[in-house]
């Protein structure tokens, strides 16, 4: 189960601040953090990048990995600053992301093919996240193609069955795991699948979205997900992602499995 660290976001202002001033220490502090507490992948979202977008990345990659040793997702709608990530990325980057949009897969997938890095695809068109599972499917099958015409592979593509909030949008919760349960069904081998599982619990109470974010993960991991954009900061998510690679048979049981 592959956990991607979701704090690095320009949406905080510490983030911002640090970008601005050109400042790596607090967002080297978040990624450490991240990492320390069993994150894979540290996603690195500069959002549109609109201005200096390519230099923003740049920095920020080759700054990190200069003093972390852990691959990154390159999270923004900037073309130009993805691929000047991927330029200076060591080990295999995770492109963050391309919907099904024809335009965006045309331009994404060779990128992800020339830097031999995997991508996210989310089930979503130009028009909005989808009604339900099967038009979800007819928009992951399309991804699937793109990245089979582009030459990437399978094990390098995520499919994202989007995730809303339960609060505002409670009756995807179900389409979501049933898109994820078709996915796994449209090749062979099965594309791998992931999920921003903090959005499930946006607009509700502080007090309940622990709760609601982990009674899903389980859900989810249940039917084959692969991997979570998430914050490894929270030790029971954490806990129950070691705990469900107990009870599946993945990892080898120890008493002490969760030091």
């Amino acid at each position: 189960m592959l956990i991607i660290g979701e704090n690095i976001s320009v949406i905080r202002s510490k983030v911002s601040q640090a970008i601005k001033e050109r400042d790596i220490q607090p967002i080297l502090e978040m990624a450490k953090a991240q990492t320390d507490a069993g994150a894979h992948y540290i996603d690195i979202n500069i959002g549109p990048a609109t201005k200096n977008g390519p230099d923003i990345m740049k920095w920020i990659v080759t700054s990190l990995q200069d003093l972390v040793d852990i691959p990154l997702a390159l999270d923004t709608k900037n073309t130009a600053a993805v691929r000047a990530g991927l330029e200076v990325h060591r080990g295999k980057a995770i492109i963050n992301s391309t919907t099904g949009d024809e335009d965006q897969l045309n331009t994404l997938m060779p990128l992800a093919k020339e830097f031999n890095a995997a991508i996210i695809g989310l089930a979503m068109a130009r028009s909005g996240v989808s009604r339900d599972a099967s038009e979800r499917c007819e928009i992951a099958y399309n991804i699937i193609t793109a990245a089979q015409e582009h030459g990437v592979p399978m094990e390098d593509l995520y499919l994202d069955p989007i995730v809303l909030p339960v609060a505002v949008a409670q009756e995807h919760t179900v389409e979501t795991l049933e898109a994820l349960k078709m996915f796994k069904e449209l090749t062979d081998p099965a594309p791998r699948t992931v999920v921003g599982l903090s959005n499930l619990s946006q607009s509700s109470p502080p007090q309940l979205r622990s709760i609601i974010n982990n009674t899903y993960l389980v859900m989810l991991i249940t039917l084959g997900l692969d991997a979570a954009i998430a914050n490894p900061l929270e030790t029971e998510l954490m806990n129950i992602v070691k705990t469900m690679q107990i009870l599946q048979n993945k990892v080898l049981y120890v008493h002490s499995y969760l030091d």
